[in-house]
């Protein structure tokens, strides 16, 4: 796990002080070394000779290999790779290349992933099980090749206009480098007030102007000749695998052990959910616990943190508790979560509670954590989102059976009859109901300034507000690019590389991926979500959370954070100026200073993290 940063330009020679320091932003992201590489080289455009030249620095966390023999930029074999993330079945993959004749030098994965690309081109990477982000430069043909992984577990940014283009792990380092004003993007600051969230794009742009991203399960070619970027998809998340449906405890097994790999401690967070308990169920029948640690979180607000210490107990392993305490540095806390998170992010404990989670195993010398994150979108964990899709699907196949002991079920935890009732009510309605909502809080509300043009124009990008969808296409549609994974995954990239802390998801596993087609009957049974992973316990280690209806997450009174830091906020946002086209921010600050709970609803919680990221990231 490390973070790259990568320059090509035109004519002028590219500053090394100016790169080095862009370079330092993402030191977090790897603290145990970085590198530099840098080289000029001619290209021939239209009859005329260019001089280009290229910087390539990379700063390390050492997980894999720790000898300075997996030190990068790697360069070799006419090529200079970068490489942010982790091969798990490098092995598999480098006994292979050997076979072939490749000689390997090193005994981590760097070397085994350049290689293996430079042997089969982007197909190589159907093979590869991991999580990525890469450049490989090509110094003969000057071209470029960049990835990522399936999800997006590892982001990607660009810059590129007609003499320079930047590759980054940060928006921020792109930022630091070109000196760039950064601006939010109209629509994306648009729907964010409409709707309520900032997804990563499902297409290249993001939210600020002028900074691009590269795609989860795309690769894109660069050549300096032409100087264009083009992309392709090589993973497509919404196509079901040919053959039969692979053993789900064997997936879930080998998924948790490829995990395991690595040359520094390993940690697992067990948060009192189905995931994550799972994943210890997994591990103990494996006999594979004492290759870990284990960290529960307490706030001492919900019931999580009880049923995690159960299934500790129950298997008799150790586990540490994590006390966290929102009140210490609340305030400086908020902001650094802006400052990494780069775009706006939920107004929840959970953003807030993980970075100190991360904070405090690092600080046991554990760069390598596992969770549960993927359990909800690829096995059906979202009553909102995913279930009124199943209704629908089984209402089609004429399914009254599933549906009718779905509604008997009521469970009042998740809502399960209501959820039915507002599958079944029709189409128009559904639609109607929401836009009314929609309308009533963006035109009627004291501080925004939507135009009513624009509200007519403007489409909700949740890719799930279809209600003609049938449940596979939903569940694909939440974890292709645009959906909900690749805000969770955001999130946990972010968060725990605050305090250099690679995160592993064993639900990610490519191998898992069929199970997204396995049906809704599968994921959802009577009062059950996520009815596969239930069952699996079975097969390794029945414990308390296996059906346990609703987990709570992290619990925040966030309006004790609102009342206690209210001076600093209010001065926050009456400093922004990145959302005044939308909201009026001066007024927002007034009638806060009346009415002290407005900043308490979701207008005044979105100003106060639009306002945030201004502070650190457009402006720091």
């Amino acid at each position: 796990m490390c973070g790259f940063f990568q320059v090509i330009q035109k004519r002028k020679p590219v500053s090394r002080e100016q790169f080095t320091a862009a370079l330092d932003t993402l030191a977090h992201r790897g603290p145990d070394d970085h590198g530099l590489h840098f080289t000029e080289f001619q290209v021939t455009t239209n009859g005329q000779e260019i001089p280009c030249y290229a910087a390539f620095g990379h700063q390390r966390l050492s997980i894999l290999d720790l000898s300075n023999r997996s030190h990068q930029p790697f360069v070799g074999e006419g090529h200079v790779f970068l490489y942010n993330g982790e091969l798990y079945n490098y092995r598999e993959i480098g006994a292979g290349l050997s076979s072939h004749g490749a000689s390997l030098t090193t005994t981590g994965d760097t070397e085994v992933f350049m290689k293996a690309l430079l042997q089969g081109g982007t197909g190589a990477m159907q093979r590869f099980n991991g999580m990525w982000a890469f450049s490989l430069f090509d110094t003969q043909a000057h071209s470029l090749l960049i990835a990522r992984d399936r999800y997006g577990k590892k982001p990607l940014f660009y810059y590129l206009d007609d003499e320079i283009l930047c590759l980054s792990s940060s928006i921020r380092a792109i930022r630091h480098y070109l000196g760039l004003k950064l601006e939010f993007r109209h629509e994306a600051l648009l729907k964010y007030f409409m709707y309520g969230n900032m997804r990563p794009s499902a297409t290249q742009q993001t939210h600020f102007r002028g900074i691009g991203q590269a795609l989860p399960g795309h690769a894109y070619r660069f050549d300096c000749r032409s100087w264009q970027l083009d992309g392709q998809q090589w993973f497509d998340s919404c196509q079901a695998p040919d053959g039969t449906m692979p053993d789900l405890h064997e997936a879930l097994q080998d998924s948790v052990a490829a995990r395991l790999v690595s040359d520094r401690p390993v940690a697992l967070l067990l948060s009192g959910g189905i995931d994550s308990s799972l994943l210890l169920s997994v591990l103990h029948a494996g006999k594979l616990q004492d290759r870990l640690k284990i960290f529960m979180g307490d706030t001492g607000r919900s019931d999580d943190y009880r049923y995690a210490k159960q299934c500790a107990d129950q298997l008799g392993v150790a586990a540490e508790t994590i006390t966290l305490d929102y009140e210490t540095d609340a305030f400086a806390r908020f902001l650094k979560v802006c400052l990494h998170h780069e775009k706006a992010f939920p107004f929840s404990g959970n953003a807030l509670a993980m970075p100190q989670m991360y904070e405090a195993i690092a600080a046991q010398g554990i760069p390598v954590v596992l969770d549960g994150t993927g359990g909800d979108e690829m096995f059906g964990g979202y009553w909102g989102r995913q279930f009124q899709a199943a209704v629908r699907t089984a209402l089609a196949r004429r399914d009254w059976h599933w549906i009718w002991q779905c509604f008997g079920s009521d469970d009042r935890d998740n809502a399960v009859r209501r959820q039915v009732i507002a599958a079944l009510q029709p189409r128009w309605y559904q639609h109607l109901r929401r836009s009314l909502g929609i309308w009533s809080s963006s035109q009627l509300h004291p501080v925004l300034q939507i135009p009513f043009r624009e509200f007519l124009q403007s489409r909700d990008p949740d890719p799930l507000v279809d209600p003609k969808l049938d449940f596979d296409t939903a569940l694909c549609r939440d974890i292709a690019p645009g959906g909900q994974l690749g805000e969770w995954v955001w999130h946990n990239d972010r968060n725990a590389m605050m305090a250099s802390v690679e995160n592993r998801s064993p639900l990610l596993d490519f191998r898992l991926h069929p199970f997204v087609f396995s049906g809704y009957d599968r994921k959802y049974h009577r009062q059950w979500n996520k009815y596969e992973l239930r069952r699996a316990f079975d097969a390794f280690q029945p414990l308390p959370t296996q059906w346990r209806s609703q987990k709570q997450g992290f619990r925040w009174d966030g309006r004790q954070f609102i009342n206690n830091n209210r001076g600093q906020i209010l001065e926050l946002i009456e400093a922004s100026e990145c959302m005044s086209e939308l909201l009026d921010t001066r007024k927002l600050v007034a009638l806060a200073h009346k009415m002290p709970k407005l900043l308490r609803t979701s207008v005044g919680k979105q100003a106060l993290c639009l306002a945030g990221i201004e502070a650190t990231l457009m402006k720091g």
